[in-house]
């Protein structure tokens, strides 16, 4: 079981990761050749699916009010 107050900074921690990973990746777009961007958005992608996976949805497990795509 988390604490809500705990389980609130992780659902923030991980959202601002993805923004960040996000982010990052739009800014290789266009910097590097298409193969290698290809290799980015699928690590990036990876990533992201980890978070969403690993984090979000053990948080919303524990705190379906905190899903904001309800």
């Amino acid at each position: 079981m988390i604490e809500k107050d705990c389980a609130i900074e992780l659902q923030r921690h991980a959202l601002a990761a993805i923004r960040e990973l996000s982010m990052l990746l739009n800014k290789c777009q266009g910097n590097c050749s298409a193969d290698r961007f290809e290799q980015l958005r699928d690590g990036v992608g990876r990533s992201i699916g980890q978070i969403q996976m690993g984090i979000l949805e053990v948080v919303i497990e524990e705190f379906p009010e905190l899903d904001d795509l309800q």
